[in-house]
């Protein structure tokens, strides 16, 4: 009897867990399965309606539309629901701005709504009504191709903690005094929005920023716990004047706790009017990474600024190149071989070399860092698979024959698929 007892019991585990847990259970499931779960008894045939979280995304589109029609289901599956819903994701492949957009977020509730994606992948840009606003519980938002244009008055997010806008209006002359009205904002991504003359951003828990896109300047305020900060320009538009790096840096050097930069080399070019490659008047001294994308070592102007901007870190750990580089100027390569800096790398630990091609002016750049990092421990080579034929065996043949400031440093060849080889030192 007992035996038979404890059968049925463990046959209906799960059923007889607290309805907190399966809605946590039902909310791990991507939104098809949750909804099959109805199947399973005449118990668990609504179970699904209060699931916390309702995501249409690629899997729901592939796995669960089929040839139905996506309006009528949203629809449905919004009005059917009960409890609290905690995560609306749309992003379902080719959607359309449209008046049900709309009408589905009208439905949301604005009381328990934490985490909100629209994501618009084709056509016209969407305009979001002002019922957006009143979602005043959002701890994360994401929007892709609509316009943001927050209503006169609005106070902010208070709880917003993720914003993420791609492909997004923007109004520059109140953007910055929005996010300044988000007072708990860890995270923001800007990509592909409105170009802005000025950029301010605010943010006393700000710890991750990131743009792709064009400003003129940009400036921090408050933001004590930014550590993380990741610029790429979309055009060469911002470059107007020969202030533009100087006073990029000095926005950069404003910020306490930056460790992780990563920023395209080009944006640096201006430097050469204000000393590079010599050290700059100001340090960034917190600065731990740093990566150089786009980097044209054809370019004295921009390999100068490199230099100066490397110098001016003087606690820096990681390095890493991305190289861009298409043809070869002997004046770069005699300009690094002049560079014999009494100012050695004591903390640089690792560089990384990417999209190789092993011409003489990435080769002088490799034995500059050789030369100067007296702690360096790796250096690893990515050749370009379009211009290094032989693996890059060659270029590590040559690299083994330069000096080095550090008697433990080890070079790597990454192959990509091929995985590393080691070369001993």
């Amino acid at each position: 009897m007992k035996s038979a007892l404890r059968s049925d019991f463990d046959s209906d585990f799960i059923s007889n867990l607290p309805n907190n847990i399966i809605d946590n259970i039902l909310g791990c499931l991507p939104l098809r399965d949750a909804v099959s779960t109805s199947i399973l008894s005449r118990e668990w045939h609504y179970k699904w309606m209060s699931c916390p979280d309702i995501v249409f995304d690629f899997w729901f589109d592939q796995m669960f539309l089929g040839g139905h029609k996506l309006e009528p289901l949203v629809y449905q599956i919004l009005k059917l629901h009960k409890g609290p819903l905690l995560k609306f994701v749309l992003q379902v492949p080719d959607l359309k701005s449209s008046p049900a957009i709309d009408e589905w977020v009208r439905l949301l509730p604005n009381k328990t709504l934490q985490d909100l994606t629209v994501h618009v992948s084709r056509g016209e840009t969407h305009k979001l009504t002002d019922h957006l606003f009143t979602f005043q519980q959002l701890r994360s938002l994401k929007l892709y191709n609509c316009v943001f244009d927050p209503a006169l008055g609005f106070k902010g997010f208070p709880k917003l903690v993720n914003l993420e806008l791609q492909s997004v209006d923007l109004v520059p002359e109140t953007f910055g005094r929005f996010v300044a009205s988000c007072p708990n904002l860890e995270r923001l991504r800007l990509i592909l929005c409105t170009s802005f003359d000025h950029l301010e951003i605010t943010g006393p828990k700000l710890k991750y920023f990131e743009f792709h896109g064009v400003f003129k300047s940009i400036s921090f305020k408050n933001c004590p716990l930014l550590s993380e900060v990741k610029l790429t320009f979309s055009s060469m538009e911002f470059k107007r004047g020969n202030r533009f790096s100087l006073d990029l840096v000095k926005s950069l050097c404003t910020l306490p706790a930056l460790e992780d930069l990563q920023l395209q080399a080009y944006a640096l070019e201006d430097l050469v009017e204000h000393g590079a490659p010599n050290k700059l008047p100001l340090s960034l001294t917190t600065l731990k990474n740093l990566h150089l994308s786009d980097m044209y070592f054809e370019k004295i102007e921009e390999t100068s600024c490199a230099i100066s901007f490397i110098r001016s870190c003087p606690n820096l750990q990681k390095l890493k190149i991305t190289a861009f580089t298409f043809d070869v100027v002997d004046a770069v390569a005699d300009f690094l071989r002049s560079q014999r800096s009494s100012e050695s790398f004591t903390q640089l630990k690792t560089v990384k070399m990417q999209l190789f091609s092993g011409i003489e002016a990435e080769m002088e750049f490799v034995k500059y860092l050789l030369a100067s990092a007296t702690a360096l421990e790796e250096m690893t080579i990515t050749p370009h698979a379009g211009s290094v034929t032989d693996g890059g065996e060659s270029i590590l043949n040559e690299i083994k024959r330069y000096p080095r400031a550090s008697p433990s440093v080890e070079i790597f060849n990454s192959e990509g698929n091929y995985g590393n080889k080691h070369v001993s030192v």
